[in-house]
């Protein structure tokens, strides 16, 4: 094992409390030693230090090294490394968690791939949408039969601004109700999300704890409350219906939790994906990089957002024995009914 460098902690340390404000890349200044065992020992060190849900998973990382390091041989090639180690990374059940180089990227994607879809954009596209959307920055929207506006955003990496979220705010005066679909919206930068919480409350609202990593012990975090602040002028104070399925992941993880906390908010459709760690990034002395969840989110309830934010009311895409592809959306049609209740 490699020893400490405390100026090296230091830094590290500080990136890693930017990593609550956002998703953006932490880098980590590499060190020398590119041979197989030092690469292998720098991606299993730098998780031991950093990785964030060790006891939540019931991991035994020292097990893990213990089985993998006799793997390890000075004469590996490199493609036979990156396998290695991302076979020991994969252990850790987590989509943030990524080896990446110039011929490959490791990723584990058993948290949407064993769940249906729940999605299918061109029903969307010709039964909702039908070509008579306005695009507010990120945003489609468009207002359905009834009164009621929906509004599809594909990913919180695509920025919206104060100017975007003013406009949508205006533009459901009169309405009965807004329906945010964020289905297959495989996160980004997760300020995005609580810009948009804010424009849906009148007061401010708890929504969790976040644990950010301080130290080199797997247990080493400290707290953070983490409040949605009513927006100061603009606000929709109607029902809200926010649609998700598995493939809302990360920044949409967080954004569900978010907007689950508010009293005229209902979340519809499938638990999102999980991804409940804002990352911490390591170039490793060989080039490749590595990433890891560094933090961890708790609700009010005490309840971790990293497998998922569950929805108030669960649906299916399709309803009995429609077949696929459905013309309905059967998500979207329980949001507008619930929605029509009233």
């Amino acid at each position: 094992m490699t020893g400490i460098n405390p100026v090296k902690t230091l830094s590290v340390s500080i990136l890693l409390l930017l990593a609550t404000a956002s998703c953006e890349k932490l880098f980590m200044e590499a060190e020398s030693g590119n041979d197989p065992v030092s690469v292998f020992e720098e991606v299993w060190e730098f998780t031991d230090r950093y990785y964030s849900f060790f006891e939540e998973k019931g991991i035994d990382w020292d097990e893990v090294h213990s089985r993998y390091r006799p793997m390890v041989q000075q004469d590996m090639n490199p493609v036979e490394l990156f396998d290695l180690c991302a076979e020991m990374l994969y252990e850790l059940r987590d989509g943030h968690v990524n080896l990446h180089s110039s011929f490959d990227r490791s990723r584990y994607w058993d948290w949407y791939l064993d769940s249906p879809d729940n999605f299918y954009y061109p029903a969307i596209e010709r039964n909702y949408l039908e070509g008579r959307q306005r695009y507010i920055g990120p945003l489609q929207f468009v207002v359905l039969d009834g009164g009621i506006a929906y509004v599809y955003y594909g990913s919180f990496a695509n920025k919206i601004s104060e100017g975007n979220l003013d406009l949508l705010v205006n533009s459901l005066n009169g309405l009965r109700g807004l329906i945010i679909d964020v289905r297959n919206n495989g996160g980004g930068n997760p300020l995005y999300g609580r810009d948009i919480a804010a424009r849906f409350t009148e007061n401010r609202v708890f929504a969790g704890t976040n644990y950010v990593k301080t130290g080199p012990g797997r247990n080493d975090f400290r707290a953070e409350r983490v409040y949605i602040n009513p927006h100061e002028d603009n606000r929709y104070s109607g029902r809200v219906v926010v649609l998700t399925n598995r493939r809302s992941y990360s920044a949409t993880t967080y954004f569900a939790q978010y907007m689950r906390e508010l009293e005229n908010v209902t979340i519809v459709g499938d638990s999102t994906g999980g991804g409940g760690g804002l990352p911490a990034f390591r170039d490793l002395p060989n080039g490749w990089l590595l990433r890891v969840s560094s933090t961890r989110f708790l609700g009010p309830d005490g309840q971790s957002i990293e497998n998922g934010v569950a929805p108030h009311i669960h649906a299916s895409l399709i309803d009995g024995d429609v077949n696929f592809p459905p013309e309905r959306d059967n998500i979207i049609d329980t949001a507008i009914e619930l929605l029509l209740s009233d």
